[in-house]
């Protein structure tokens, strides 16, 4: 197979693109990838990206054995067999594939530019239910101009479970939990609404147990916070299911706790600088970090 040198003309448009390495997170990467194109009617494309590094790496060793080009060194048979496997699997799907010259972070945010998805992965550690953010994985959710999600190894990759979508009042979080009423559309699944607060004061004293009659006040507040950008979503998807719930907390604990029974959590990111609001900069992280289910990021804009 011929290797591409631009990463988006060969990738179909509004495609859910996923990156690959050739390790063993691509089985779930892919297996989430394929229902999710499988359920919006798109497009699969798997792209496996060969960093720059390698290729500098091995211009010596192509020069001293005569070869022709850099892909008779380092060609690793992993798309090949990657999409091979996947229209074996997914026979009904559209199934595309390249292996640009780039590093993987830059050819998944270009290829993200006329994508329905950019799906990768994340790897557990030691045992804990803690994720590790690679650079590429990390780049891509930031940076992405289509939403992100973020697969953590051993994760559940199908349907079955509610939509859970944090939410802080902000215009980020408003398209977070549009994006998650579509979805939850799609898989006729119910959606679960978490905002969260921490430190609260009522007539000058911080509210600290449920027993306070001020407790209720804090929560109606909040209450009403995610029920203003819930309410348009209820009218216009009124086969959705829908509850909210208000945790006091940090949000990425009460996030991460929501994550262990649910099939996708949702948040969202303002712009290309990073995560706002709710989510910011390591809250952001946490959440990601410490999900047990697949993470979408949704970009403001």
């Amino acid at each position: 197979m011929s290797r591409d040198t631009n990463t988006t003309t060969s990738i179909p448009a509004n495609a859910v693109v996923v990156g690959i390495d050739g390790s063993e997170r691509d089985a779930t990467c892919l297996a989430y990838a394929a229902g999710a194109a499988t359920r919006a009617g798109c497009p699969l494309h798997l792209l496996h990206a060969q960093e720059l590094v390698t290729e500098l790496a091995l211009s010596d060793a192509v020069s001293a054995r005569g070869l022709g080009t850099l892909a008779d060194v380092a060609d690793d048979g992993v798309l090949p067999a990657a999409l091979a496997d996947a229209r074996s699997r997914w026979p009904d799907v559209e199934i595309t594939g390249s292996d640009p010259w780039a590093h993987a972070e830059r050819a998944l945010i270009e290829a993200s530019e006329g994508a329905h998805l950019v799906v990768v992965g994340s790897r557990s550690v030691s045992g804990l239910e803690r994720w590790i953010l690679g650079r590429s994985s990390l780049a891509v959710a930031m940076h992405a101009a289509c939403p992100v999600v973020l697969v953590p190894a051993g994760a559940r990759t199908g349907a079955e479970g509610d939509v859970v979508v944090g939410v802080d009042g902000s215009e980020h979080s408003a398209l977070a939990a549009e994006r998650a009423f579509w979805i939850a559309q799609i898989r006729k699944a119910p959606v679960r609404v978490i905002t969260t607060w921490s430190l609260e004061i009522v007539d000058g004293m911080v509210v600290t147990t449920p027993e306070n009659p001020a407790w209720a006040q804090v929560e109606g507040k909040y209450r009403d916070l995610a029920e203003r950008i819930v309410a348009p979503l209820r009218e216009r998807c009124p086969e959705v299911p829908c509850e909210i719930d208000v945790g006091r907390g940090s949000p990425a604990a009460v996030l991460a706790e929501a994550s262990a029974t649910a099939g996708l959590l949702v948040i969202g990111r303002r712009g290309r600088g990073g995560f706002r609001g709710m989510l910011l900069g390591s809250v952001a992280h946490k959440v990601i970090e410490t999900a047990t289910c697949p993470v979408m990021v949704v970009r403001q804009g």
